[in-house]
């Protein structure tokens, strides 16, 4: 039986004995648990456990971490397994299983959650199962076709058949995502942006780099995704949390003197030698006014600073832990006769085509320098807040240990450094 089929059953049969629950009661019920788990709540909800009590925080702990964010994935205080379990099921069940009076391996015939027998179908036959389950087969065969249109260059064809396998699942991530890039092959104009070369990234049907129109800064697509950030060896890192990024172009390298002085009129930084040396002695402020500037003359706007979270999951793309690997990609501990930054992309790049991203300069982040979790709003819906701001990646004035790409630095937003330059970032337009 498919998860499909075995989750929906317990949705839509009626428990042994018992009467048919009103749709949706067992989700108000769970509260903020039900907002995620959802499978978790519909077996609890089709269980003796829910009539007895025995409700999500009963067998998990309050987690209050992890309700209070619960989408960075922090664990629950309790998550049994194995013999964990049965002694958990002790609490209740002390005289052991009523049927073979056993009180190690409850988990082998009775699912924790549901208390039904995980090997064995339900018999009862249901006719809004049997439809819902059809209609999830006949979008799973839509998406098959859609990518088999798109393989073979049929954006059109396959942007019909996404469509169709969301009339069917409304809700498909997957459907939803393929949709997307069919609509950005048909319609790949990008505002204020010029494509260089011809290479698209698979699964958003973005380019992989382009130019911001006017300014001839170059930008690498960031595809996006899901990952761990941060780290339990910094205190201000921790914990280690994870978090989904959708897909945004960063600067390939740091807004140079050059870049700076064409849209602003003056040069601030302290070394001068050279238009294509990183801008610096920029406060936060200082950067927001460049990006402003720069907002006013593109078509399209929305350039930005990253946030702290999208800055790391771009440095973590294959950056070397230290030493001489380390020292190919990144300019640090300058020496007293060279105690300045390099031209941008003296090293060489990460996996993304990002140079720079360790060292050089420190670079300013959107974001407020505030605890984890990282919010994921923190920095889009926050510039006019007052507190520190987050700067990323080292400086040439550092040691090796501050380019560590979790590691997270707080700063005055009107304070001017002369390791302090910026990098810029912008949302990937929409189809």
């Amino acid at each position: 039986m498919g998860t499909l089929t075995a989750v929906l059953s317990l949705v839509l049969l009626p428990a042994a004995g018992s009467a048919r629950q009103a749709p949706g009661e067992q989700f108000r019920e769970a509260h903020v648990c039900a907002r995620c788990h959802v499978v978790s709540v519909v077996e609890w909800g089709m269980s003796a456990h829910r009539k007895a009590g025995a409700n999500c925080t009963a067998c998990h702990g309050t987690s209050r971490g992890h309700v209070v964010d619960e989408r960075n994935n922090i664990k629950p205080e309790r998550i049994p397994h194995g013999e964990a379990i049965a002694t958990l099921c002790a609490g209740c069940h002390a005289s052991g299983c009523p049927k073979t009076n056993s009180k190690t391996s409850c988990e082998t015939c009775h699912h924790v959650h549901a208390l039904v027998d995980p090997r064995k179908p339900p018999a009862t036959q249901d006719e809004r199962l049997d439809e819902l389950t059809e209609r999830e087969e006949r979008a799973a065969r839509l998406k098959a076709q859609g990518e088999l249109l798109l393989q073979q260059g049929n954006s059109l064809a396959a942007r019909e058949a996404y469509r169709a396998a969301l009339s069917l699942i409304p809700n498909d991530p997957a459907a939803k995502a393929r949709l997307r890039l069919c609509e950005r092959r048909l319609h790949p104009s990008l505002p204020g942006f010029e494509p260089v070369g011809g290479d698209l990234e698979r699964d958003t049907g973005l380019p992989r780099e382009v130019c911001v129109n006017g300014a001839g800064i170059v930008m690498v697509l960031v595809p996006g995704g899901e990952a761990d950030i941060g780290s339990e060896r910094l205190a201000d890192a921790r914990p280690v949390h994870t978090v989904r990024i959708e897909p945004f172009y960063l600067g390939k390298f740091e807004i140079t003197q050059a870049e700076w002085v064409a849209l602003m009129g003056d040069n601030p930084s302290a070394h001068q030698q050279s238009g294509r040396l990183p801008v610096e002695l920029v406060s936060w402020e200082d950067a927001q006014a460049f990006l402003a500037n720069l907002n006013e003359r593109v078509p399209g706007g929305g350039f930005r600073l990253p946030t702290e979270a999208e800055w790391e999951f771009a440095a973590r793309a294959g950056v070397p832990p230290s030493g001489a690997e380390l020292a190919r990609v990144a300019w640090f501990e300058a020496p007293d006769s060279d105690f300045a930054p390099k031209v941008a992309g003296s090293g060489q790049p990460n996996k993304l085509g990002l140079f720079d991203m360790q060292g050089n300069v420190w670079e300013w982040c959107s974001s407020l320098a505030a605890p984890y979790p990282y919010n994921a709003w923190d920095g889009r819906e926050s510039l006019t807040a007052a507190g520190l701001r987050v700067l990323r990646g080292g400086g040439y004035a550092d040691q090796a240990d501050l380019l560590d790409p979790a590691l997270r630095h707080g700063e005055r937003p009107n304070r001017r450094l002369r390791w302090n330059g910026l990098r810029i970032a912008r949302s990937a337009p929409a189809p």
